[in-house]
């Protein structure tokens, strides 16, 4: 009876553990998610203000009872002008990010969301409106280089994959939601939600700097704070906190050798690294994919929906739904491949 009674017991003492095991994994994972829907937001924004030009031009038109209130010169800037814009930060954000951290570039990308918004929701002529595109400029350079980096390094490699999948849904929910809410309303709606999300990621006050950051800056005791409040104390988080100390440690140990070098050898080191398999391969694939969403028209029908089904139906309201139904084939496509 008493060995028994012991086996219950340790059974019990098993389950109890188990139980805090798993609520302390979920603890752990809300805070990954808590740190990453800051950034889906921002993908959200950026899904908003690319769905805005397709159903913002045609109402304005319509408004004025002209095509001469956006001339098809400045539609086409209205429609574009995001790509341009954000060129010089692709190279900014970056060199941002790897001398100040991940969390003041992505704090600075927030504040200039919510002022392009605000001009975008206040503007009364087109001119105001380019300039509230080229203010998105720095959100579109965002989304290819700060938030992929930080949903890479503020997540645990399980949840890693949805994280990221997750995020090109959330930029096509964007562009449907602004596409409806022009659709059905003001398109003036649009800079109204926007800025109203743009508010939650300013929750980065609260993030803890990236654990890859610090370890990378030599502050390892921080770094292992850090990790340890995103994604706590398992087997698996302390084996990839131990590969991360480790790996960054030989890093600026073979970069202080570097500096020791001349000129010249630094060069060679350069070619060296950038012609290795593992940075070529990444970079052709990346190039192959982006070339195929572009070269296949479909970033073009998103912004030119409305124009492309009127000039084939003659019927606004039927470009209306037909735009709304091609948004929701790409999300529902989006959802089976997650």
């Amino acid at each position: 009876m008493d060995s028994c009674a012991d086996e219950a017991v340790d059974l019990n003492e098993s389950g109890e553990a188990d139980d805090k095991n798993s609520v302390t994994t979920k603890r752990y994972l809300w805070r990954q998610i808590f740190v990453s829907s800051g950034v889906w937001s921002i993908y959200f924004v950026l899904g908003l203000g690319f769905g805005a030009p397709t159903v913002m031009i045609p109402q304005i038109r319509r408004e004025a009872n002209s095509t001469d209130a956006v001339t098809e010169s400045m539609a086409s800037w209205l429609t574009s002008v995001h790509g341009y814009s954000a060129l010089p930060w692709v190279f900014v954000i970056p060199v941002l990010t790897r001398y100040i951290g991940r969390k003041i570039p992505f704090t600075i990308i927030c504040i200039v969301t919510l002022v392009s918004f605000l001009l975008f929701y206040f503007s009364t002529n087109t001119t105001h409106l380019l300039i509230s595109a080229i203010m998105q400029g720095m959100l579109l350079a965002s989304n290819m280089t700060l938030l992929v980096v930080i949903v890479t390094e503020y997540s645990s490699p399980k949840y890693r994959g949805v994280f990221m999948i997750f995020e090109s849904t959330v930029f096509f929910w964007g562009v449907w939601v602004a596409n409806a809410t022009g659709a059905f309303s003001h398109w003036k709606n649009i800079g109204y939600i926007a800025f109203v999300c743009s508010l939650y990621p300013l929750t980065v006050v609260f993030w803890p700097e990236s654990p890859y950051w610090l370890a990378m800056k030599g502050r390892f005791e921080e770094c292992a704070a850090s990790h340890h409040w995103l994604k706590g104390y398992d087997k698996d988080s302390q084996c990839e906190l131990e590969t991360l100390i480790d790996s960054q440690k030989q890093y600026i140990k073979m970069c202080a050798e570097n500096k020791r070098n001349v000129a010249g050898n630094r060069v060679k080191f350069i070619y060296e690294t950038i012609s290795t398999k593992a940075f070529y391969m990444p970079m052709f694939i990346s190039v192959v994919v982006m070339s195929m969403y572009h070269f296949s028209g479909k970033l073009v029908c998103t912004m030119y929906a409305m124009d492309l089904i009127n000039q084939i139906t003659g019927s606004n309201i039927t470009s209306s739904y037909g735009m709304l139904i091609m948004d929701i084939i790409t999300i529902v496509d989006l959802l089976q491949v997650d």
